[in-house]
Order: structure tokens, then sequence, then C-alpha cells
């Protein structure tokens, strides 16, 4: 059995909406009940990394009792000032995958697993969702945002293609290491904000990690070709769907309806147990 990690840190929220009082979108909140139950049904036990207004913010939910692994909240709370969660908005993954160690399962809220992984992932001492293309985002080193000094390691290989780490597995303790520590050394007191503003946190979360496991010479093992593979029956990737409902209020009601109706059949049980998913149920219903 894995360990699985959502990671939720509250402070990208404020940075962008300051003075506002803490949210997650419906369909947010639906998509991480139903990614956290399907990897405990398949894989294993399932934790929360997040901080105390996040971990507030579940509990009034209703929602803390998903996460069978257990919730932290000092290892978030923890993260420097010296890194710029604005920039590095998903920054919080690399503190907790330093804090927890290998094996584990890094998964996103907005991605379910579908199947049981344990079997393919006991062969591997690293996995990803699939390779990442050198599209607009992936900058070379001197377009990149670095603080004054910073260096990169001289034995990455700058033409490994990225990884998409939505799903990430860490098999080997040496990787995830390497991995986070030079992924917290380049964030760190990085503060100027990149105009096109993801370059630095795919670099520091997607790229790293494919040049660091090269490094080590560790093989990456992808389970998709590509974002869009066809009869891909092992994962949902609700990321693009997310950007959708955002903007537009039927693609919304479509989606979280989507998302109820299969925790539903799922999880039947749920319901009488999950005052957040009886609420939104309301709303739509």
């Amino acid at each position: 059995m894995i360990t699985g990690l959502h990671v939720n840190s509250t402070a990208p929220f404020f940075a962008k909406n300051k003075g506002k009082e803490y949210f997650i979108e419906d369909f947010e909140i639906l998509s991480t009940i139903l990614s956290a139950l399907m990897w405990r049904k398949c894989n294993g036990p399932i934790k929360l990394y997040t901080d105390d207004i996040g971990l507030e913010y579940y509990r009034t939910l209703g929602l803390t009792d998903l996460w069978n692994g257990g919730i932290d909240t000092e290892t978030i709370s923890s993260i420097p000032d010296s890194i710029d969660q604005n920039i590095f908005w998903a920054g919080a993954k690399l503190f907790a995958l330093k804090n927890e160690g290998a094996p584990v399962a890094l998964i996103d809220t907005d991605l379910i697993v579908w199947t049981d992984l344990n079997e393919i992932l006991s062969k591997e001492k690293f996995a990803c969702l699939h390779r990442e293309e050198f599209v607009d985002c992936y900058l070379p080193l001197e377009l990149l945002k670095r603080r004054k000094g910073y260096a990169p390691d001289p034995k990455w290989d700058w033409s490994v293609n990225p990884c998409n780490t939505a799903f990430a597995y860490f098999g080997d303790k040496d990787l995830l290491e390497y991995y986070t520590t030079r992924s917290i050394d380049f964030m760190t007191d990085n503060k100027e904000m990149p105009c096109e503003f993801v370059s630095q946190m795919v670099f520091a979360e997607q790229r790293v990690v494919a040049m660091c496991a090269k490094a080590l010479d560790i093989p990456i093992y992808a389970f998709l070709n590509d974002p869009f593979q066809d009869n891909n029956d092992k994962f949902s990737h609700l990321w693009g769907a997310k950007s959708i409902a955002r903007d537009r209020r039927s693609q919304r009601v479509a989606l979280c309806c989507a998302l109820m109706k299969k925790i539903n059949k799922l999880f039947p049980d749920y319901r009488n147990d999950s005052e957040a998913f009886n609420v939104i149920m309301e709303n739509y219903f």
C-alpha cells in the first residue's frame, strides 16, 4: 500500500485575494472528495498537508475524515518567507514531499486515480503522469528569473523533457531528497515575478525533477504518452475542465453534477457523512 499526499497551502489564495475570506470552488471540493476516496479504495492511505486556515476550512465543511493518513499543518505553516508562494504557488508540494520521504505518491486534488497502481509502482523508482513537451513556459536557463548567485547543478541535462507531476510517485529516497533540495534552493529568495507567470513554478516542480532523475540515472516511468491519450482508464485530470467551469456557469453545473453522480455511484454511503457534499447537492438539485 502506498501513501498518497494531497497538498493545499492557502498562501497563494491570499496573495491574489487580499482582504478576502478563504474559499474553495465547489467543483474543487468535489474533485478533492473523489480523489481522496478513490485513492483510499484502490491504493492506500491518503494524507493532507495544509496550513491552519486550510484545516479550519476543511473542518467547517466536515471533510477532515477524508484523509485517513492524517493531516499535517506544521510543515506548510513553517515555509519560510524566503519562498514567495505567489510566484511558486505549488511550492508547498516540495516541502510536503521533503517532510514525508519515500515511498510516497503526490496527487493533485483535481486528479482522480481509478485503479490499483501498486504493482506498477513497486517496480519503479520514479513515475509521473506524462512527459511534457518544451512549450513556451519552459524557458532556457538564461531567461529564468534567478536570485543573485544561484547556480544550477552542473550535472543537469537541459535537453531532458519535463514531467507532469499532477501525479508523481517517488520510490527512491535519494531522488526525492535531491529533487526537493534543489527545487527549494531555486525557489529561495527568487522573488521577481515572471511576465508569463508560470515559468518559475513549472521549472521548479516539473523540469528539475526530470533533470535530477537523469543525473542519478533513474528511469522515468510515464503512465500516459500525452495528456490527451485515448483509452486512459487509470487517471482523470480535471485541470482543463476547471478552467472552463470558472468562466461558464453552464460548465460549472455540468462538472459539479458529473462529480456528484460519480461519488454517489461509487461511494453511496458518503452522502450521509459529508456536510459539504450535501450542501453542494442542494445547490444543484
